[in-house]
């Protein structure tokens, strides 16, 4: 157990940010996961923790957890989701959480609740690690479909097991919760769940709107609102701790004789994060994301930090007790769930889906290999059947509590280490064996192929020009045609007509775009924001700099 030592305050922080930065920094320039070098930085700091700190520690580790909760909600685009996704993000998942609850039913004697809770806090995928090796493998394989699909599920199964915790904990028995009536309980959840989605959906929403238009507000002829990047990020994270305080437990449901409060307080900061990231603006949602990607980076050095801080030598021991058939159980139905998920696609044949039958065990194995990586959820929940004192009517609550926190340490440092490894090594080799195949959201069959290996051209139209060919065109148009500029009005003439002619539109519009592209010239892509603490220097650079078609809003 950490031990808290009397010194500045301000000499814990420093350490905690600058320390498990470099550290973070040193683990992925060597291909390890920033959240493992974080965590060892926590456990160093365990030994001359800072008094307040360590008094602050369960409140900071929520904080964090709310960040979680909003990068997940915030990551998730609705017009990106298609029936096939929902699939590979659903069925896996499911498969492995009940395989993992009922190893936990059968041979460990837990509850169903307690092995439901298990398993929900193992399964999620690692997005934090998987995204950026994603965008990174749609850089070297350019058009691959196969990074694009698992970077658009990983944060929707990310969700999915935070929403599932969410549900669960009403039924775990945390500490001061008093016994109810079945029947009332599992009728007040679902309404609870109802009524979160809605409330959700009407906040986040809303403020889509309000933010995305603030900026129209005038008092005599004045713009009130600045229209920053960081305006419109502090107005969202008031919205969604809003939110998540409206789960606050001293609520209570209106209806019936459950106790509680009427919303559920992890999905409903989700829901308010996916409903904002559809209504609002395009250019306001990147300028969030820009700013909520650098306080998401200081919520996992704390997140990570206070884990490390909670961790003990003693655990590695525990991995060949239970936690490695945990592990293997886990992952075997993990397998089997994708090689599914593959499958009913192809044979319902659901729109827009990337799958062949002839790449069917690459496609299975590359999917697969996505989902080993894990660390941001299983940081944010472990700790919590501990610190919220779970399972109070089961006499052996403490052994639930110290499995599932045991098994949740384990599995960061053990699955984000072997899974990105696995990633690096096999990942690359899966995608160029199966580069014969039609780009995400094309028109599968032979031949889209066959035009796209002969550079065909378009039937009915010109070949597409080279990515980046209008942007050297509009800068020789700058640098060498002075005709893109209004001429001079002669002194004392008419003035010069303001209605352009269509030739002067077009160059219009190209100069404005050139205009555009180098005032965000280092903002390209937007899509790593969110991921940025796990990302190695080179990727962001290249993914943010030259690459200006973003995954994230875009659908198949």
């Amino acid at each position: 157990e950490a031990a808290a030592e009397e010194y500045p305050l301000q000499m814990g922080l420093a350490y905690l940010i600058l320390v498990g930065y470099l550290v973070r920094t040193l683990f992925v320039s060597v291909g390890l996961p920033a959240s493992v070098g974080v965590i060892v930085t926590g456990f160093a700091f365990s030994f001359f923790f800072q008094a307040e700190l360590f008094a602050a520690r369960d409140q900071l580790q929520e904080l964090a957890f709310f960040l979680v909760l909003l990068t997940a909600g915030l990551e998730i685009r609705l017009r990106d989701l298609r029936l096939f996704i929902f699939v590979m993000a659903f069925l896996p998942a499911t498969f492995e959480m009940i395989a993992i609850a009922s190893y936990a039913i059968l041979v460990l004697h837990f509850t169903v609740v307690e092995g439901l809770v298990l398993g929900t806090i193992l399964v999620a995928i690692g997005d934090g690690l998987v995204i950026p090796k994603m965008k990174e493998f749609g850089v070297r394989f350019e058009g691959h479909p196969m990074p694009r699909l698992v970077f658009i599920w990983a944060p929707l199964e990310a969700s999915y097991a935070l929403a599932l915790f969410g549900i669960l904990t009403g039924f775990a028995d945390p500490e001061g919760q008093p016994e109810i009536r079945v029947g009332a309980f599992v009728a007040g959840n679902a309404m609870r769940l109802v009524a979160t989605v809605c409330a959700g959906a009407c906040l986040g929403g809303l403020s889509g709107w309000l933010v995305s238009w603030r900026t129209a507000l005038r008092v005599r002829g004045n713009q009130v609102f600045t229209g920053a990047p960081v305006e419109a990020f502090l107005m969202v994270l008031a919205v969604a701790l809003f939110a998540f305080g409206l789960g606050n437990d001293k609520q209570v449901v209106p209806v019936g004789h459950s106790l509680g409060s009427l919303f559920q307080p992890e999905l409903v900061v989700i829901m308010t994060g996916i409903f904002f990231a559809a209504t609002a603006a395009p250019q306001v949602l990147e300028e969030v994301e820009s700013v909520m990607g650098g306080v998401w980076v200081f919520g996992q050095l704390v997140l990570f930090s206070m884990l490390g801080s909670r961790t003990t030598l003693g655990i590695f021991p525990q991995l060949f007790d239970h936690v490695f058939t945990i592990m293997y159980v886990g992952l075997t139905f993990r397998f089997l769930g994708v090689f599914l998920g593959i499958i009913m696609t192809l044979v319902l044949d659901f729109s827009g889906h990337p799958f062949q039958w002839s790449t069917v065990l690459h496609d299975t194995c590359f999917c697969f290999l996505s989902t080993i990586p894990r660390a941001t959820i299983q940081g944010a929940l472990g700790q919590v059947p501990v610190t919220q004192r779970f399972f109070q009517n089961n006499k052996q609550q403490s052994v639930a509590q110290d499995l599932i926190f045991t098994a949740a340490r384990l599995y960061i440092v053990c699955m984000s280490i072997m899974g990105m490894i696995c990633l690096n090594f096999v990942g690359p080799r899966l995608c160029q064996a199966t580069m014969d195949r039609p780009l995400w959201g094309q028109a599968r069959g032979k031949e889209s192929l066959e035009a796209k290996a002969a550079g065909a051209e378009v039937p009915g139209g010109a070949p597409p020009e080279p990515e980046g060919r209008e942007e050297e065109e509009c800068l020789r148009r700058m640098a060498s045609g002075p005709e893109l500029l209004s001429p001079p009005r002669p002194q004392g003439g008419p003035p010069t007509p303001t209605r352009p002619s269509a030739e002067g539109s077009e160059r219009r519009r190209h100069f404005g775009r050139v205009l555009g592209i180098h005032a965000h010239a280092s903002r390209g892509s937007h899509d790593l924001d969110l991921a940025q603490f796990d990302c190695l220097g080179s990727v962001f650079k290249s993914v943010t700099v030259k690459e200006h078609s973003p995954w994230r809003y875009e659908g198949p």
